[in-house]
Protein backbone atom coordinates (compact mmCIF):
# COMPACT_ATOMS: atom_id res chain seq x y z
CA UNK A 1 0.00 0.00 0.00
CA UNK A 2 1.07 3.55 -1.13
CA UNK A 3 1.78 6.10 2.01
CA UNK A 4 -0.50 8.62 1.72
CA UNK A 5 0.61 12.21 2.91
CA UNK A 6 -0.73 13.60 6.24
CA UNK A 7 -1.73 16.92 4.66
CA UNK A 8 -1.38 17.63 0.60
CA UNK A 9 -2.82 21.76 -0.38
CA UNK A 10 -3.75 22.23 -3.79
CA UNK A 11 -4.48 24.75 -5.81
CA UNK A 12 -7.19 24.40 -8.84
CA UNK A 13 -7.79 26.66 -11.62
CA UNK A 14 -10.43 26.72 -14.35
CA UNK A 15 -11.29 28.16 -17.17
CA UNK A 16 -15.32 27.36 -17.66
CA UNK A 17 -17.29 26.00 -20.37
CA UNK A 18 -20.75 25.09 -21.32
CA UNK A 19 -19.80 21.61 -20.55
CA UNK A 20 -20.55 20.40 -17.05
CA UNK A 21 -16.71 19.49 -16.08
CA UNK A 22 -15.53 17.16 -13.23
CA UNK A 23 -12.47 19.55 -12.15
CA UNK A 24 -11.68 17.33 -9.12
CA UNK A 25 -12.46 14.03 -8.02
CA UNK A 26 -11.39 13.15 -3.92
CA UNK A 27 -9.15 10.33 -4.38
CA UNK A 28 -8.80 6.88 -1.72
CA UNK A 29 -7.33 7.03 1.14
CA UNK A 30 -8.06 11.31 2.07
CA UNK A 31 -10.55 12.77 2.72
CA UNK A 32 -11.05 16.36 0.48
CA UNK A 33 -11.62 19.42 1.71
CA UNK A 34 -12.55 22.65 -0.05
CA UNK A 35 -11.26 25.57 1.49
CA UNK A 36 -11.93 28.21 -0.62
CA UNK A 37 -13.58 28.30 -4.41
CA UNK A 38 -14.00 31.17 -6.19
CA UNK A 39 -15.22 32.04 -9.89
CA UNK A 40 -14.28 35.42 -11.31
CA UNK A 41 -16.14 37.11 -14.44
CA UNK A 42 -13.02 38.15 -16.33
CA UNK A 43 -15.09 39.08 -19.80
CA UNK A 44 -14.41 42.81 -20.60
CA UNK A 45 -18.11 43.67 -22.13
CA UNK A 46 -21.38 44.39 -19.82
CA UNK A 47 -22.89 41.01 -20.01
CA UNK A 48 -23.51 38.84 -16.82
CA UNK A 49 -22.97 35.57 -17.22
CA UNK A 50 -24.46 32.46 -15.34
CA UNK A 51 -22.45 29.81 -13.45
CA UNK A 52 -23.26 26.07 -11.63
CA UNK A 53 -21.11 24.64 -9.09
CA UNK A 54 -22.29 21.25 -7.81
CA UNK A 55 -21.28 17.93 -5.68
CA UNK A 56 -21.56 14.55 -7.22
CA UNK A 57 -21.41 11.66 -5.19
CA UNK A 58 -21.08 7.90 -6.95
CA UNK A 59 -24.30 5.90 -6.23
CA UNK A 60 -24.01 3.46 -3.71
CA UNK A 61 -26.60 1.19 -1.62
CA UNK A 62 -28.47 3.59 0.29
CA UNK A 63 -28.73 5.76 -2.97
CA UNK A 64 -27.30 9.01 -1.61
CA UNK A 65 -25.38 9.34 -5.27
CA UNK A 66 -26.12 12.18 -7.67
CA UNK A 67 -25.68 15.63 -7.88
CA UNK A 68 -26.59 18.50 -5.75
CA UNK A 69 -26.06 22.14 -7.53
CA UNK A 70 -24.51 24.22 -4.16
CA UNK A 71 -25.54 26.97 -7.24
CA UNK A 72 -27.59 26.62 -10.56
CA UNK A 73 -27.70 29.78 -12.91
CA UNK A 74 -25.86 32.11 -10.62
CA UNK A 75 -25.10 35.61 -12.05
CA UNK A 76 -21.90 37.10 -12.15
CA UNK A 77 -21.59 40.74 -12.89
CA UNK A 78 -18.84 41.85 -15.15
CA UNK A 79 -15.28 42.60 -13.62
CA UNK A 80 -17.16 40.46 -10.54
CA UNK A 81 -16.75 37.06 -8.49
CA UNK A 82 -19.08 34.64 -6.66
CA UNK A 83 -17.90 32.41 -3.97
CA UNK A 84 -19.80 29.36 -4.41
CA UNK A 85 -19.57 27.93 -1.13
CA UNK A 86 -19.50 29.53 2.26
CA UNK A 87 -17.21 27.87 4.69
CA UNK A 88 -15.70 24.35 3.66
CA UNK A 89 -17.24 21.28 2.11
CA UNK A 90 -15.38 17.98 3.32
CA UNK A 91 -15.82 15.46 0.08
CA UNK A 92 -15.26 11.22 0.35
CA UNK A 93 -13.38 9.04 -1.61
CA UNK A 94 -14.68 9.22 -5.09
CA UNK A 95 -16.88 12.31 -5.02
CA UNK A 96 -16.35 15.32 -7.82
CA UNK A 97 -16.84 18.69 -8.23
CA UNK A 98 -18.44 19.99 -10.95
CA UNK A 99 -18.84 23.38 -12.76
CA UNK A 100 -20.14 24.97 -16.03
CA UNK A 101 -21.06 28.64 -17.59
CA UNK A 102 -23.67 29.94 -20.25
CA UNK A 103 -20.71 30.97 -22.38
CA UNK A 104 -17.05 29.57 -23.19
CA UNK A 105 -13.76 31.26 -22.03
CA UNK A 106 -15.37 34.14 -19.38
CA UNK A 107 -15.63 32.95 -15.98
CA UNK A 108 -12.58 31.21 -14.14
CA UNK A 109 -12.57 29.67 -10.78
CA UNK A 110 -9.37 29.23 -8.26
CA UNK A 111 -10.36 26.65 -5.94
CA UNK A 112 -7.92 25.15 -2.72
CA UNK A 113 -8.19 21.98 -1.36
CA UNK A 114 -7.13 20.43 1.57
CA UNK A 115 -6.42 16.55 1.24
CA UNK A 116 -5.56 15.12 4.53
CA UNK A 117 -5.11 11.33 5.14
CA UNK A 118 -7.67 9.18 6.52
CA UNK A 119 -6.60 7.40 9.81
Amino acid sequence: MAIVALNKFLTIRHELTTVNTGIYTCPVGVAGIIISAQIANVSTGTTTYLTTFSHYRPGNSVGVGGTFNLVKDAPIPVRDALNPILGRLTLETDDEIHVSANENGVLKLTMSVLETAKG
